[in-house]
């Protein structure tokens, strides 16, 4: 494990925050290594913009280097320009079914960058997500396909199917093709909800307790910052173990700062979901970092569990983790639960033979049909010519393996909370 490539991990997440902890000192010692190493971690991530920030307010006393300044000031110009793109295509959305009598909430990053942020640019949205009732999630789509946006060839899969299977339906492509929507019918990713858990937005109160507010002079609507808190932190930790990055401290810290939160319903809500232990570590991860105003914990607020500050380290060292590798980590711990020969073998069976409606969720074709089966050689050409070199290339990464066993013993920890 390179104790070097871990420090670093903790100092990007000390320089993103608004606290004043970071010596002089340690930056002075940086070499040109260490700054491509940040910088690297900080672009994968989408860190520059808000990189910049802190550092020319919170740590404006660092020697950082003006090369280093320059590439972050212009990514946060880029930024900038970029969130008038998406504002635009959101209220391009919210006019076309504000028009067909949908409804609809925006979600995550759409109202944490015009609503918490101090500047837009500061939180990069990759596309607009737009949930949808599940009821008429299909008639959104198409309605959004009359009215000049259009699909992605690179995700052809049948959207009746990914309906059932996943969040959302393929992404769509705005008329301008600069950005991409995605419509969902379902907040929470449908596979790892257990023992007949219902998603976040199923019940009426979820809909009954959506908000709306102003982007040029458009009333947008959102989810309830309750339920956006929720819904933030299981999509991180639950969904994605912190692989998608440490912009999930400063989602909430500024969320938390910028809105007033029902407690009592938060923990009420996470608890039915099994999501208490998940909430309690991303807001005390959150609160080292960046200091926000205490919750109102629930009287299970620290587990009693000498393991819980490993944790603490280990969620933060995961959100930086390689964005080429992320998906390879997983497999590596999928692979993991399989001890046996016997059972690897199954597994891989599986992988290679899945349910036609796997098939029909990524390909162009209907699950009842015939034709199904002359797509899946192509999934073993997949696997065979990217998927699994793909893995093997990450195994030679020097950091895999302690990482792979970092995101083993997150799961482990957190399986309890996944069970009401």
């Amino acid at each position: 494990m390179n104790t070097r490539h871990s420090a670093l991990k903790f100092l990007l997440l000390d320089l993103i925050s608004p606290q004043p902890k970071v010596a002089p000192r340690s930056i002075s010692a940086l070499d040109e290594e260490d700054w491509a190493t940040l910088l690297d971690m900080a672009q994968q991530h989408r860190l520059c913009p808000l990189l910049h920030w802190q550092i020319t307010r919170a740590h404006a006393n660092l020697p950082i280097p003006q090369k280093v300044l320059h590439l972050l000031g212009q990514s946060f110009k880029h930024a900038t320009l970029r969130a008038l793109v998406v504002q635009r295509e959101l209220l391009l959305v919210h006019r076309i079914l504000d028009q067909a009598g949908i409804p609809y909430v925006a979600l995550k990053g759409a109202y944490l960058a015009f609503h918490a942020y101090p500047q837009p640019g500061l939180r990069p949205l990759r596309d607009i997500d737009i949930l949808v009732p599940e009821s008429r999630v299909l008639e959104a789509n198409q309605t959004l396909l009359d009215s000049g946006l259009s699909r992605n060839e690179r995700y052809p899969g049948i959207p009746e199917v990914l309906l059932k299977t996943a969040r959302h339906l393929p992404p769509l492509r705005s008329p301008s093709g600069q950005v991409s929507i995605e419509l969902h019918a379902h907040l929470f990713n449908p596979n790892n909800l257990k023992n007949q858990q219902t998603d976040l937005c199923a019940p009426p109160q979820f809909w009954e307790r959506s908000i709306r507010k102003t982007v040029a002079k458009q009333a947008i609507a959102y989810e309830s910052p309750t339920d956006l808190l929720l819904h933030l932190i299981v999509h991180a930790v639950i969904d994605h173990q912190f692989n998608n990055g440490p912009l999930l401290l400063s989602d909430l810290a500024f969320l938390l700062d910028h809105e007033s939160i029902d407690w009592p319903l938060f923990w009420t809500l996470a608890k039915q979901g099994g999501h208490t232990r998940c909430c309690i570590l991303a807001l005390k991860l959150t609160e080292r970092y960046w200091g926000t105003k205490s919750p109102i914990w629930p009287d299970e607020q620290e587990p009693d569990d000498p393991e819980f500050p490993q944790m603490i380290d280990i969620a933060a060292q995961l959100m930086l983790q390689g964005m080429a590798t992320r998906q390879d980590l997983s497999l590596a711990n999928e692979i993991a639960k399989h001890s046996s020969a016997i059972s690897k073998v199954v597994w891989l069976l599986r992988k290679a033979f899945p349910p036609q409606t796997v098939i029909a969720s990524i390909y162009p074709v209907l699950p009842n049909s015939p034709w199904v089966y002359f797509w899946y050689p192509l999934r073993w050409w997949r696997l065979a010519v990217k998927r699994w070199p793909e893995y093997l290339r990450s195994k030679q990464n020097a950091y895999f393996p302690h990482e792979a066993q970092q995101l083993a013993d997150l799961k482990r920890w957190l399986t309890p909370a996944e069970s009401p």
